[in-house]
Parts: C-alpha cells; structure tokens; sequence
C-alpha cells in the first residue's frame, strides 16, 4: 500500500458557509493548523484538471488520510494540523493560511469544532469549495460527567453541548468518507473511476472493522467504559457499551476526595477494573483514579493525530482503531 508523504507546515482556518452538504456526511476537516502533505503525483499547482491533480486541504489527521486514500494519485492533500496537537488547540499561521488559500478543495469540521479554522474557511476566496462534512443534526449529546465528579469542565463540547467525535465511529467515518469522494468527485471528473475504486477499497476496509468491533465486543464482563476524555461516545454507541467520563476534571488537576468517591462508586457498581485515558493527555489523571479504587489503566486514541514517522511505517486509522479495539477488549473484559 502506498504511504502519504509528510511535510511539516502550519495552516489557518477559517469557517465560510457549506456550499455542499454532502450526502449524509457526518464529519470532517476542521481545517486546522500545521501541516501534512499526503499522497499524491506531481501535476498542476492549480487546483482540479481532468485526470490532473487536486490539491485538498484537509482539517486534521483522520480526514487528510481518508482523503489521501480516496483521491490517491489524483490529490495532492495538505493536513492543516501539526504533529502532536490536537485539533482543537491548534493556533493558525499566515502560512496556514496561504495553504488553504491555494487548494481547489477543502474538508472541514464546522459547528465552531475549531472556530479560528472556521474563520479562515469563511474568508476563501470563491473559487475554493468548502465541504463541511458534519452533519449537526446527527450530532450526539456529549455524556455527562460521573455525577459527582468536581473540576474543570473538558472544552471539546459543540454549542448546546454536542459531541464532535464522530470520526471514532468506524460506521459514522464511513459516511464521511462517502461524502470525500462526492467532493473530490465532483472536483476532478476525469479521475471518477480512480477516485472510485479507491473509496470501494477503503470503505471496505472500514466495514471489516466495524465487523471486528462488533464480534470482540458481545460479551464483556462490562459495558462501562470509564474515560478520562468524553471523547469515546459515539463509538461506545455503536457497540453497546455505556461511556462514563471523567470530565469536569482537568487533566492537570489532581481529583480530590469527592470526584475519587463518585469514580469509585460507578466502578464498583459496574465491575470497572480498567480506567482508559486518552493517548494524547498525559495519564497522571487516570492513574491517580486507578490507583484509588484499585483497578488498571490503559490507553485510547482518539485517533485525532499521527506522527508523520508512524505514517511512513503503515499506521492508518485502520491499525489505530484496532489497538483501541485490543485495549477495550482487554479492559472490559470481553470473551470473543
């Protein structure tokens, strides 16, 4: 399989309004800030000609792979978030900004996911389409925090307190690749059949996952999963089981003795004996939780971000969402 390139730069973002809903796409882009240069030939440095190269701006990691894989060839995709930031914290640059100016199509998350991207979107110029691929009547309700849990609230919450992480849901990333390849579709018609073809093999991929995760996880000791990061929901959705954050708790704060007192009661109610934190917070939160009501730690990705070294060896979000899988088998206790 070919592995994009990476090339380090930062990019802004601005959000300007859908000019396509795409299907039923339930993600996307929130065309961030530092930068990835993924897949693609040589070509044209102007945006879409038939069977030519498109170049794509894409907000973070998930959505510049997927639309790495789906254009192949036929794109020249530019990851607008740094190595080793999240999305959300990402803080734009004039440089950002020239790359996002200069692509033909850009893939963003919009509902404010990251309102300085959204602003750079709403100031491109015209001949740049925007596709905003979250759907925000789909969106969840972010779960609320382990009642009695005290602390600082998590700030990855939409407006009217809905969750984002769809992209977590191997289902749900799905239909934001299917809405990918609509735009790029529709950007480049002379690479249709390649962009095509290579959906179909990508989307299949993602259909032995979700295939995976329902198989590993029907029987499971626990269908709790405690979380430092309420970043898991709409995959806990999917597959029955039940999340239960930690948020209100900074992960620099150290829980005091009435937040480890509520972790503890669902814990032991629930049979929880792993706490998950998440791969990009340190785990100094988890632990101390762990620690008090006797039970194990162990790590998810969010799958928000890849460095451009674990890219080159073959990790996708394909491997990554098979280690989550490994982790929530092992912790939950799960026979399959």
């Amino acid at each position: 399989m070919k592995h994009p390139t990476i090339l380090p730069l930062s990019i802004n973002a601005r959000r300007r309004p859908l000019q396509r809903n795409v299907g039923a796409l339930l993600l996307v882009a929130g065309l961030a800030l530092g930068s990835m240069l993924v897949g693609a030939c040589g070509g044209s440095d102007d945006g879409a000609t038939d069977a030519g190269v498109t170049s794509v701006a894409a907000s973070f990691y998930p959505i510049a792979e997927a639309a790495g894989r789906v254009g192949g060839d036929c794109v020249e995709v530019v990851d607008l978030t740094p190595e080793g930031m999240s999305p959300h914290d990402a803080e734009p640059t004039p440089q950002s900004i020239a790359a996002l100016q200069g692509a033909s199509v850009a893939f963003y998350l919009g509902s404010d996911f990251q309102p300085q991207v959204q602003r750079a979107v709403d100031a491109l110029p015209d001949d740049v389409v925007a596709i905003d691929l979250l759907e925000v009547d789909s969106l969840r309700t972010i779960d609320s925090p382990i009642p009695g849990v005290v602390g600082e609230v998590d700030g990855e919450v939409l407006a009217g307190g809905r969750d984002p992480h769809m992209w977590v849901d191997p289902v749900l990333f799905s239909e934001m690749v299917r809405g990918i390849q609509d735009g790029l579709v529709a950007a480049n018609p002379g690479c249709a059949d390649a962009i095509n073809a290579n959906a179909e093999a990508y989307l299949a991929d993602l259909a032995q996952l979700d295939e995976d995760f329902v198989s590993a996880l029907a029987t499971c000791e626990t269908r709790t999963l405690v979380t430092s990061h309420a970043a898991f929901g709409y995959l806990a959705d999917r597959y029955g089981l039940k999340q239960a954050p930690i948020a209100g708790i900074s992960p620099e704060q150290e829980p005091n003795a009435q937040s480890l007192r509520a972790v503890a009661e669902v814990a032991r109610a629930d049979g929880v004996k792993t706490v998950f934190f998440e791969e990009l917070v340190p785990p100094d939160l988890a632990e101390v939780v762990a620690s008090e009501i006797g039970a194990q730690t162990a790590a998810l990705d969010p799958v928000e971000g890849l460095p451009s070294d674990a890219v080159a060896e073959g990790e996708s979000y394909v491997s990554i969402q098979r280690r989550n899988l490994d982790a929530l088998r092992q912790g939950l206790g799960c026979t399959a």
